[in-house]
Formats: structure tokens, sequence, C-alpha cells
């Protein structure tokens, strides 16, 4: 008997949902699920991913937005929750920590460094597993993003995507940049060089604020995040990505 804990905003359809998984044997819990259902869209997934990491997530559609969501019959779902027939997409998130602190964030899509005042261009440099990518940048910061995450802002500043590593794309930069593509094994830092910088990680109401002179590094997180699927696990579509543009890296 497998242990669950539910997700969302929607109080009637959460209701509806215990008594149907209660009526299949499922049992409820706040604390340490064998299984966490996400009841929303794509927001809602990375709320339940920031409460509990690493635990298995099965998406269900309360949104017009959300990729990975399955829209099986939902006592087909349950059906193949109970028999352990679903299968788990692992996707990388990455984790932040301000240097010389123990301030930091987890996501599972994206981190987005950026002037804390828009009248004002950030500057800052960044460097990859120690190596420094160009002199300076100036303007409204960087996005540092995960595969998953690329559909995103990454996708928005850069009009690419990626499946495999860490994507970096640099937002409204006076000189205009490419983005990066660094693997998951690399450490990348940036450190803001005049004004300050706000850090966003995901939907985290949680915002970091760097001073000059400040660094915050950002790296591949231990803890995957995992989505339920009915589906045998596929390279998403955009698995593609030409070999030329994963070799534009620390050179920069």
């Amino acid at each position: 008997m497998k242990s669950i804990s539910i997700v969302g905003r929607n109080a009637s359809r959460i209701k509806e949902l215990k008594e149907q998984f209660q009526n299949a044997g499922f049992t409820f819990t706040a604390k340490k699920p064998d299984v966490v259902i996400s009841l929303g869209g794509d927001g809602t997934f990375l709320y339940a991913e920031r409460c509990y990491p690493g635990i298995p997530k099965l998406l269900l559609r309360d949104s017009t937005i959300c990729n990975k969501c399955n829209d099986e019959l939902l006592h087909h779902v349950i059906q193949k929750l109970c028999k352990n027939q679903m299968s788990i997409e692992s996707h990388i998130t990455l984790e932040t920590l301000v240097h010389g602190s123990r301030k930091g964030m987890r996501c599972a899509n994206d981190v987005v460094i950026r002037n804390k005042k828009p009248t004002e261009a950030l500057r800052f440099t960044l460097s990859i597993n120690n190596k420094q990518v160009n002199e300076e940048f100036i303007g409204d910061g960087v996005t540092i993003s995960t595969p998953f995450g690329s559909t995103g802002y990454f996708h928005s500043i850069t009009g690419s995507l990626f499946s495999k590593g860490i994507g970096i794309a640099f937002n409204n930069t006076t000189k205009r940049h490419p983005p990066l593509f660094a693997s998951d094994k690399d450490v990348i830092k940036v450190t803001i060089t005049r004004n300050d910088a706000h850090v966003a990680a995901d939907n985290n109401p949680q915002i970091l604020t760097l001073k000059k002179g400040q660094s915050i590094v950002i790296k591949k997180s231990r803890i995957d995040a995992r989505i339920l699927t009915t589906k045998p696990t596929k390279h998403p579509r955009h698995a593609h990505v030409k070999d030329k543009k994963r070799r534009q890296s620390i050179k920069g």
C-alpha cells in the first residue's frame, strides 16, 4: 500500500481525489509520502517539488499550462499506480549557495539573477569551473536553466532549447552574447561587480539579494525531480541540439 500527499489549490477537487485514491487502498500523509499528487499546472509542480524534494510526482491537470500533466482517465492512472506500472522521468535540479553564507535555494526550472533596480544595469562576471567567461557583462542579468526549465525564460531569451546539462542565457546585455551550455558536472559562479541583484529560483517567493562583490554558486543538485508517467520515457522533442551549439562553452 502506498502513502500519498496531494498538493493543489482546488479544495473540492482535492476532496474528490482523496475519495478515489482511498477507495483504491491508498493512505494519506503530509510527511514522507511515497507519491505526491500535483494537482494544477507547471507552477503547482514546482511548489510540490520544493515541499517534497525528490519524491515521485504524479501531475494531474487543473490548469491550462502543464507540460508534463498526465491526461489519461483518472481510474486508469490509479490502476497503473496500484500495479506499479508507471515509469519515472528523472530531471536534474539546480542548487545555489551565496558564497560565504548558508543562504541558498534549489530549483527544477531555473535561477534568475537580475538587476534589483530596473532603471540601473547590473554588472557581473561569470565563471565556469573557476575560468572566467568574458571580462564583464552589463545588462539585466543572467538565467541559468535546467533542460526541464529551458522551455521558460531560457527559451524566451535565446529562442532555443536543450536536453542535457545546464544552459546559461544572458538577458539584454549591452554586448550580445550567445547562450552557453555547461555540463551537469560544472560549477558556475556569478559575481556582482556593480549595483545590487535579485536572485529568484522557480516560483519560490523567497528572493535573495546580492550586493556588489558578492558571489553565488550554481551547480547540479544531488536530488533529481522525478515525474511519474504512464508512457515510455522518451527524449524530448528538443533533444536535437546541435553539437556546434553545445560546444559554445567557457571561451564565450
